[in-house]
């Protein structure tokens, strides 16, 4: 007889979907955590990248200022083949402008012995208007262009030069190739020494505008001061340290050892320095920061400009 078998269906019990509350609840402090770490870290690179891009932007400027620098250390007093440096001597000098010969910051002549193409004006005489100096401003005076005529610009300052002459003229015009012979007191056959060239001076000096403090460049500008130039911002102040060449041996290399030139070193500027130290405190980020920026004068090392 055959065996009847009951068949038995089961109903599984339906599973739960989604998440617990406590798992909700860990789910979403992790993705906090992980949040807060990566916002965290964007602000910190950011912040970084911020500082080294101010630092790197500061320093930008210190260089292109110190190139400045250098370059009008290296031209100071050149005027053609006529040099402001040393004695006057039987050289020709004449500051005919009647604006600019009065300031000490743009007069040609500045002493019959020393003609000093490079300056100090007091931080309490340089005083162009909306300015205030937090320093002393450094001077450097020199003719630029190419000398002829026809590729100077008569809108600005001007100087006439010959090789052993130079002069300011009254009025910056041009003149005519006789009148320029004539004011430099050369014959008709002497024309190829005469040059017209810009007169340049430029002022370093710290201090504030508007609001806004650092390094400025000033230029001169018809007879006075023109728009100032930012060259680093928020430097706070400037001081200068001056290196003089004195007791230039006999010999280009002497015997005896105790001949050799001696170097001096001042905070005074006296005469025609062979290095020119400016020393700027503050920047972008550190107020106490210290910057140096040297600089060479042409013509300062007097020993090394004699014919032995």
């Amino acid at each position: 007889m055959a065996k009847m078998y009951k068949s038995h269906l089961y109903m599984s019990k339906a599973k739960q979907k989604g998440f617990s509350l406590i798992e909700f609840a860990v789910a979403s402090v992790l993705s906090m955590i992980v949040l807060v770490a990566v916002s965290t870290g964007y602000f910190t690179a950011r912040t970084l990248n911020s500082a080294a891009d101010t630092r790197l932007k500061f320093q930008q400027d210190l260089r292109n200022a110190a190139n400045m620098i250098v370059r009008d250390g290296r031209m100071a007093g050149s005027f053609g083949c006529f040099n402001l440096i040393g004695a006057k001597g039987d050289r020709v000098i004449h500051d005919n402008n009647a604006q600019t010969s009065k300031l000490s910051a743009f007069k040609l002549e500045n002493s019959a012995t020393n003609l000093m193409p490079v300056r100090i004006i007091s931080q309490s005489e340089f005083k162009p208007t909306g300015f205030k100096a937090s320093s002393d401003a450094l001077i450097f005076m020199y003719g630029s262009d190419s000398g002829g005529a026809s590729s100077t610009s008569s809108s600005q300052s001007l100087v006439f030069s010959s090789c052993k002459a130079v002069v300011r003229p009254a009025e910056d015009k041009i003149p005519d190739q006789s009148t320029l012979l004539n004011t430099l007191g050369l014959a008709n056959n002497q024309r190829s020494e005469t040059m017209v060239m810009n007169y340049v001076v430029n002022a370093y000096v710290t201090g504030s505008i508007n609001g806004q403090a650092g390094l400025f460049r000033f230029q001169l500008d018809g007879n006075d001061w023109g728009n100032p130039q930012l060259l680093i911002r928020d430097v706070t102040g400037a001081n200068f340290r001056y290196t003089y060449v004195n007791n230039c041996p006999d010999e280009i290399l002497p015997k005896d050892k105790t001949k050799f030139e001696t170097f001096e070193y001042s905070s005074s500027l006296s005469k025609m320095p062979a290095l020119i130290q400016m020393t700027l405190n503050g920047g972008a980020q550190d107020l106490n920061q210290i910057y140096t920026i040297n600089a060479s004068v042409r013509g300062g090392n007097s020993c090394a400009n004699r014919t032995l």
